[in-house]
C-alpha cells in the first residue's frame, strides 16, 4: 500500500497528540485483513510527518482491554499483524474510552494539537468499569480541554452511538466494513489537515462526507440513508 503523507496544506505542521481507540471485537474478523493493511498506512503516514507525533493505541475487545502504545513516539510504534490483532469477543467500547482518555489527559503535552478517533463496527455491550454517562462526561471534559473527537462506526447506528457519547454531529462518521482501508486513507489527511490548521476541523477531511444526517434534517422525499434505515425498521416492529 502506498505510504506517501497525504496532500497536505502550506501551513506548517504542528506537534500532534494521536489516540487510536480501535475495536477488536469478533466482528471485525471479516474485515481484518483490510483493517490491518488500513492500520498500518496510516502509522505510516503518521511516521513520515516531519513534526513530532506521540501516539497512544488501545485495542479492546470482551477479553481485554489493552492499551498497547501509551503516548509515545510515533516512530517506536510497530504495524499491526495477524498474530496482534486477533479479533474475538464482544465490545467493551466505554471501558475502552474511559480508560484510554483518562490516561491521555495525563500524558498529552499542552502544547501539542490532541485528535482521538474512536473506531468500531458496532455498539457497546460488554463494558464493566465505565458507564455510559461517564464516558460522556470525559468526552466532554476533553473537548472543553482542545481535543477533537472522532467517532468512525459501521453497521450500527451511528449517529445515536456517537451522540450518546457526546460526539459533535460532523465527528461520527459512517463507514463501510469491508472497504476500511479507505476509511483509514481519510484519517490520514484528516490527521494531517488537523495539525496545520486551526480554523479546519479533523472531520473535514472525510469527502465526500460519511456523516449521516440527523433524522430532523431529512427531508420526506429523499431516500434514508443506511444509518437510518435499521433504525425506522425496528421502529415498525
Amino acid at each position: 500500500m502506498e505510504t506517501s503523507v497525504p496532500q497536505q496544506p502550506t501551513s506548517a505542521a504542528q506537534p500532534l497528540y494521536v489516540t487510536l481507540i480501535f475495536d477488536e471485537s469478533g466482528s471485525m474478523q471479516s474485515c481484518k485483513g483490510a483493517a490491518l493493511a488500513g492500520f498500518n498506512h496510516y502509522l505510516a503516514t503518521l511516521q513520515r510527518e516531519p513534526a513530532e507525533t506521540r501516539f497512544t493505541l488501545t485495542l479492546f475487545n470482551s477479553q481485554k482491554t489493552e492499551v498497547r502504545h501509551r503516548g509515545v513516539p510515533v516512530s517506536a510504534v510497530q504495524g499491526l499483524g495477524v498474530e496482534t490483532y486477533r479479533p474475538d469477543g464482544g465490545t467493551p467500547l466505554y471501558d475502552a474510552i474511559g480508560r484510554t482518555l483518562s490516561l491521555a489527559k495525563q500524558e498529552a503535552p499542552s502544547e501539542a494539537k490532541k485528535l482521538c478517533v474512536i473506531l468500531t463496527d458496532g455498539k457497546e455491550n460488554a463494558s464493566q468499569e465505565y458507564s455510559r454517562r461517564q464516558v460522556f462526561d470525559l468526552i466532554k471534559r476533553h473537548e472543553q480541554q482542545g481535543w477533537a473527537c472522532l467517532y468512525l462506526g459501521a453497521d450500527h447506528d451511528v449517529w445515536a452511538a456517537g451522540g450518546d457519547l457526546g460526539i459533535a454531529g460532523d465527528s461520527r462518521i459512517a463507514f463501510c466494513r469491508s472497504p476500511v482501508g479507505h476509511t483509514f486513507d481519510q484519517l490520514s489527511q484528516a490527521a494531517a489537515n488537523f495539525r496545520r490548521s486551526d480554523e479546519q476541523s479533523a472531520a473535514d477531511a472525510f469527502i465526500p462526507k460519511e456523516t449521516p444526517s440527523s433524522p430532523e434534517s431529512l427531508s420526506s422525499d429523499r431516500e434514508p440513508p443506511s444509518w437510518r434505515t435499521g433504525l425506522d425498521e425496528r421502529r415498525m416492529s
